[in-house]
């Protein structure tokens, strides 16, 4: 694997501030695991990111990560740059991890990406909720945007503009690629 480190110039900001749910357009996918929790996280736990998120729907996976704070990616506060397949980055910070006997919650805010299709985009917001269903687990993975207010579609205000995002992609390639890295936890959990 090549010595993947941020590029020159790079300036590590702080995460922008999340904007309540009213101001975001959030797509939302949901798989069931058969199998018990504690063996769903244990499968996480064992699988980098780069074999995690794969390429689905047109859109890239993961390659390569480089931790940004002390200490390694995974706890509230940690940030990393995540280095795309299709040679694009983007900025990772974790804002929430829990764990408990019958649910594990994981969301993060991701930003300051390169590629030119999230020009649209001020950032992301990732939200993983595992929850203990017996000997399944019952896995729902909601992504949210918020809308740069000053270009195309955002400029439209977020009931228009989240209509022509969903419509143009969330519930097109980026639901693909939710759905197919859903599919990749679900087959190495149960594998």
């Amino acid at each position: 694997m090549t010595d993947h480190k941020p590029p020159a110039g790079f300036v590590d900001t702080p995460p922008p501030a999340v904007a309540g749910p009213d101001q975001l357009v959030s797509h939302t996918e949901e798989i069931t695991i058969d199998r018990p929790l504690a063996a769903v996280l244990a499968s996480i736990d064992a699988t980098p990111l780069a074999d995690t998120i794969s390429e689905a729907g047109g859109l890239p996976g993961v390659a390569a990560t480089y931790t940004l704070t002390n200490g390694p990616y995974g706890d509230t506060g940690t940030r990393h740059m995540v280095f795309l397949t299709d040679n694009t980055t983007i900025v990772e910070q974790v804002l929430e991890r829990t764990r408990s006997a019958s649910e594990y919650r994981w969301r993060y805010v991701v930003w300051n990406y390169t590629t030119a299709a999230a020009k649209p985009l001020r950032y992301g917001l990732s939200d993983f909720h595992y929850t203990a269903d017996g000997e399944r687990t019952q896995v729902r993975w909601t992504y949210s945007f918020e809308l740069r207010k000053d270009r195309f579609p955002g400029f439209l205000g977020v009931g228009l503009g989240g209509m022509l995002l969903k419509a143009a992609f969330l519930n097109g390639p980026y639901a693909k690629w939710m759905s197919a890295n859903l599919a990749g936890i679900k087959a190495r959990a149960e594998g």
